[in-house]
């Protein structure tokens, strides 16, 4: 066995955050390149409740949407070390939501706004 696969083998997953509420919308597709705002997710938009988990393996973060009582993954934001604006956007009008890019892991990804039910720490925050 290779020093590289044996390094593999011991990949560890931190957790660094578990939000134990937040809601999920279908957003429009943004219009400007001003940016998005909550405001226009009409709350008929909500497509799915439950848990986010922030974890970290090695250089790699993910943002994972789960749900609350079985631990099914819903969807999944990969955030690329020193490129956190190409996957996590703040919205322009609230400092609890935001648009997500998710990713199925084999080149499709979609837009999806993320919103808080409780204001969070400021230490914990996603940007």
């Amino acid at each position: 066995m290779s020093f590289e696969e044996e390094e593999e083998e011991e990949t560890f997953e931190h957790t660094l955050l578990v939000v134990r509420e937040v809601n999920v919308y279908k957003i429009p597709p943004r219009t400007t390149s001003g940016g998005y705002k909550c405001g226009e997710w009409l709350q008929s938009d909500k497509i799915w409740s439950g848990r986010l988990r922030v974890v970290s393996c090695k250089d790699r973060c993910e943002i994972r949407l789960e749900d609350s009582n079985s631990g099914d993954l819903f969807a999944a934001c990969f955030v690329d070390p020193g490129r956190r604006e190409n996957s996590v956007e703040p919205s322009l009008d609230s400092s609890r939501y935001f648009v997500l890019r998710i990713d199925d892991g084999r080149g499709k990804y979609a837009f999806i706004g993320l919103g808080f039910a409780e204001r969070i720490s400021s230490s914990y925050t996603l940007q």
